[in-house]
């Protein structure tokens, strides 16, 4: 195989994982920074009807 394309070839994936964990990071930090607190109260009223059927 040829050194150009093999070096190419790495350049390419080294590109694209810098890529995927730039976004990786991006939306975990969006997940962190727009999350929704649940009410408590409302995981009790599922549990007592669940039952109810």
């Amino acid at each position: 195989m040829d050194p150009v394309l093999l070096k190419l070839a790495v350049g390419g994936l080294a590109v694209l994982g810098c890529i995927g964990l730039f976004f990786g990071v991006g939306l975990a930090l969006a997940a962190h920074k727009f999350a929704v607190k649940s009410n408590p109260m409302v995981e009790e009223v599922l549990e007592v009807l669940a039952g109810a059927q």
